[in-house]
């Protein structure tokens, strides 16, 4: 047992009671753990976010309940030390139903959710929380692009930095239009299917302390060009008969935040697998990649981007080889 986990057990112990077992779950990208506690036969979930601030997870839960989403009860809180306790609803992401059938339905109620989010959760509902006071920005997406700049293109992919001005002048272009016309709403950043439980037969929603005021087609785009679960060639026509209910987009304001949210998450996965040596990140990184070409054909003007992207992962190579990413999602780890 680590320190970390120590630590925890005696702050339940103290504060709840005695659990007869306490078990890592695997988490996300991110500093926080997270725990399986029995006690007295129930179950429960229990997050240690002692390394990051648990005050905005607490906050956008209490305006997300306020609004009737669905989303984990909190059994107990300690925001001085960053530890929850809270409902289990179980280990089903959308992402591991593996019935088409059930996968449907499952992501028409996602969507389903996504337009209550953006419709209920006005700038005045969430004008007394954190997420109606953040803000995406050219400049935030920029940093993002940034750092997959950084992290896969010249550190894992060991591309030289004069072959990357191109591509970085693309990635500020990309980061302007990725802003859309203008009109925000509430965003949860990371509504895709990893972050969607299912429990009891419904959808719920987990991992929201990021959100903030966005474009309206950014938890779509997430959503729908997921790197965890690919919903098929279907996603045009489920794009744009959301995007038909959201005054002033389009399906090329679409392209620009899928784009720009999938280059993030390749930033996300390199630094994981480079720098924390998570390798179960590594399979994500060609899925990803090849959802960009079709966007080309959607919208023409994010081809130069994806042109120079493809041209760059089939001609470099470094720790890993990704110029087989169209057939396999296994990028070939290289000795250097």
């Amino acid at each position: 047992m680590t320190e970390r986990m120590e630590n925890l057990a005696r702050w339940v112990g103290e504060r709840y009671g005695t659990a007869s077992s306490i078990t890592p779950i695997a988490g996300d990208a991110s500093d926080r753990e997270f725990y399986r506690m029995k006690n007295g036969g129930n179950s429960f979930v229990v997050m240690d976010s002692s390394h990051t601030p648990l005050w905005p997870w607490l906050d956008i839960h209490g305006l997300l309940k306020r609004t009737d989403f669905p989303v984990p009860q909190i059994i107990l809180s300690d925001k001085k030390l960053g530890y929850v306790i809270q409902e289990d609803l179980g280990n089903t992401r959308l992402c591991d139903v593996e019935e088409q059938e059930s996968y449907s339905a499952y992501l028409s109620e996602s969507l389903s959710l996504l337009r209550r989010l953006q419709r209920e959760v006005t700038s005045e509902l969430a004008s007394d929380t954190i997420s109606g006071r953040r803000y995406f920005a050219p400049s935030f997406f920029m940093a993002e692009l940034e750092h997959t700049l950084e992290h896969l293109f010249f550190r894992l992919l060991r591309i030289p930095l004069k072959e990357l001005l191109e591509l970085q002048s693309h990635f500020r272009e990309l980061s302007e239009r990725a802003m859309g016309s203008g009109k925000t709403v509430f965003t949860h950043r990371d509504f895709h299917s990893a972050n969607l439980l299912i429990h009891k037969g419904k959808v719920h929603i987990i991992d929201w302390q990021d959100a903030r005021q966005g474009p309206p087609c950014y938890d779509l785009a997430s959503l729908l060009r997921d790197s965890y679960r690919d919903c098929g060639n279907g996603w045009k026509g489920l794009a744009s008969s959301f995007i038909l209910g959201v005054p002033g987009a389009n399906m090329f304001e679409f392209v620009f935040s899928a784009l720009q949210r999938n280059m993030k998450a390749l930033g996300t996965f390199a630094y994981q697998y480079r720098v924390l040596g998570k390798d179960r990140y590594l399979k994500h990184i060609p899925y990803t990649l090849r959802y960009l070409e079709g966007y080309s054909k959607v919208c023409p003007a994010v081809k130069p981007t994806v042109d120079t992207i493809i041209d760059l992962i089939d001609t470099h190579t470094g720790e890993i080889d990704l110029r087989d990413f169209r057939d396999s999602d296994l990028p070939v780890r290289i000795n250097l």
